[in-house]
């Protein structure tokens, strides 16, 4: 079945100017950032319980959505993109395209009581891109093909000359790596995540200008 993402993005290349489609991403790799917390609050409307949402409950949102079949991209942690790609193979018959979150950043890894995601933003990566694209280490040309060929990769800049070049080296590694090996991404810049970075008027054009 052909994927409205590659199907939206042939009529944009074709008539940059004139094309109305538009993309529409579902971020579900929350996990990835606030640990147990991720999923949500869950309040019983009769008891009123609180309590976080389990990640079995949280992906089964990712699957209602994709029954759906309204957004282009389905956006998932390495291990739910997995669970729900390989071992479910739940977009074999589906318009929708999975994604992985490709690489992660010290700036939106935020456990209960951790301070570190206020301190200058660091790139790192948990996932690599053969896990991502098969669930193995070192696969075949074969198993590449079982996962997800498209990510998110993200980076956070923060008018710091040492620290964004870092970063900026590190999104080259990761691109040559996912050219060698036939995998998509699409990059998203973040805001500063340090208060005095740039001043508040000028990270529009600060972001824009990367």
């Amino acid at each position: 079945m052909q994927k409205s993402l590659d199907r939206k993005l042939n009529s944009i290349h074709a008539d940059p100017s004139g094309s109305s489609e538009f993309i529409i991403a579902d971020a579900k790799d929350a996990d990835m950032a606030f640990g147990l917390s991720a999923p949500g609050l869950y309040i019983d409307q009769i008891t009123g319980e609180r309590r976080n949402k389990t990640l079995a409950e949280y992906r089964g949102q990712i699957r209602e959505v994709i029954s759906q079949g309204i957004v282009d991209i389905m956006l998932m942690s390495a291990s739910t993109a997995e669970q729900l790609v390989i071992e479910e193979k739940l977009f074999e018959n589906s318009a929708l395209t999975p994604a992985a979150r490709g690489n992660d950043t010290t700036d939106v890894h935020i456990p209960r009581g951790g301070t570190s995601f206020k301190e200058a933003s660091k790139p790192f990566r948990s996932a690599s891109i053969d896990h991502m694209m098969s669930g193995r280490l070192d696969p075949t040309d074969a198993e590449r093909k079982l996962g997800v060929d498209l990510a998110l990769y993200s980076i956070t800049f923060n008018n710091d000359r040492d620290l964004d070049m870092h970063a900026l080296e590190q999104y080259k590694l990761f691109r040559e790596e996912a050219e060698r090996k036939g995998f998509r991404h699409f990059l998203e810049l973040f805001d500063p995540n340090l208060p005095d970075a740039v001043p508040p008027d000028q990270v529009a054009g600060f972001i824009n200008d990367q």
